[in-house]
């Protein structure tokens, strides 16, 4: 093994105690949302060294689809959030405004699958492709296909694991997929409201570390180089 495959690897490995650490944190009650703060810190350390050129956001995002093997998942539409994001914090928000034709979009979505009430305890979340599907053929009057498409991944998961777990967890100390429970005796436990929950955010950190060391020591590079 070269020095820089011996760098690399033990590199990797200092990461992989790291997130040992971090899981530690997500399996004992008392700090499970320091667990949640760390490993959505942990994607956005991977996503800035594999990609520093590219914003913050679009790094976070892109690591995500790319190397955490879950490309399908993250990809999901929450229709919750799409039908509720102009109550969302993220109201004003340019580029969520720029989506066309919403309300009758909504208006399509909530013959197929239902009122935000329905799909709470139905279909939540759906693939972009069956979506489309549904959307086009409802033939919207003046409905622009283009803008469509370009404004649905705002709606992905891999987004709102951003937006609303990563950020609100590191500038607000505030967990919104998660629900604190406290019993009659004050014991606090926690509860995810959301498909994103603390496990499957171990997976992704998990994989994103996997992928990138495989990738690093096959081509013999940083993260940075490749």
């Amino acid at each position: 093994m070269s020095d820089k495959a011996r760098f690399i690897n033990e590199y990797f490995k200092q990461w992989g105690r790291d997130i040992v650490r971090a899981r530690e944190l997500l399996i004992n009650p008392h700090y499970y949302l320091e667990g949640l703060l760390v490993l959505s810190c942990y994607i956005g350390a991977f996503a800035s060294m594999r990609f520093p050129s590219i914003p913050d956001g679009k790094a976070y995002v892109k690591i995500v689809l790319e190397y955490s093997g879950k490309r399908d998942f993250y990809e999901q539409i929450d229709l919750l959030f799409f039908y509720q994001w102009p109550r969302s914090k993220l109201r004003g928000n340019g580029d969520y405004k720029a989506l066309k034709n919403r309300d009758e979009i909504v208006d399509v979505l909530k013959r197929v699958y239902g009122s935000e009430a329905g799909i709470k305890v139905g279909i939540r979340y759906v693939s972009p492709p069956e979506l489309i599907d549904h959307v086009l053929a409802a033939a919207i009057p003046s409905f622009d296909e283009k803008n469509f498409r370009m404004k649905l991944p705002l709606f992905y998961l891999s987004e709102l694991l951003y937006r609303y777990l990563r950020c609100d967890a590191v500038h607000n100390a505030d967990f919104p997929f998660v629900n604190k429970l406290v019993d009659i005796d004050g014991n606090i436990t926690y509860e995810s409201n959301h498909i994103i929950t603390g496990p499957l955010l171990l997976e992704t950190v998990e994989s994103i570390h996997k992928t990138s060391r495989d990738e690093c020591l096959d081509k013999l590079k940083w993260p940075h180089e490749l």
